[in-house]
């Protein structure tokens, strides 16, 4: 009975800090300052971003552009997703899957978020920040 009881309060242990590697967000306020990757079979350029959220809006840049193409929007979180929509007006010379728009998985831990995007042919996207 022991042993049993000791099996159960380590899957609750071990639940409860999985949770904690991957905390809901529940508020983005704030700016976040990191890279963006695009890896394409595993390798591909990084670029230093910067990510303004306040309330449902945002608003970005690149040091590279239109990698990513930031400009602003609205967004909304559900659970581990984050939503974009980018309400910018865009020029046609370029591929616009490196838009910030549509969905992508949203994972934190304490001040650092990773948003990422997978592709249907392996490509990733992936922000990497941190609240300053």
């Amino acid at each position: 009975m022991k042993l049993i009881l000791s099996f159960i309060l380590l899957a609750v242990v071990s639940a409860n800090s999985c949770k904690k590697a991957n905390e809901p967000v529940a508020n983005l306020n704030g700016t976040y300052k990191g890279t963006f990757q695009r890896k394409v079979s595993g390798a591909g350029d990084v670029a230093n971003v910067t990510l303004n959220f306040s309330a449902d809006k945002w608003n970005g840049q690149s040091q590279i552009a239109k990698y990513p193409a930031l400009s602003e929007g609205t967004f909304s979180i559900k659970g581990d997703s984050i939503s974009f929509k980018n309400e910018s007006m865009w020029t046609a010379e370029f591929d616009w899957s490196l838009i910030l728009n549509g969905g992508y998985q949203l994972k934190s831990s304490g001040k650092n978020v990773v948003i990422t995007k997978t592709y249907s042919n392996g490509n990733i996207d992936i922000y990497t920040l941190a609240k300053q």
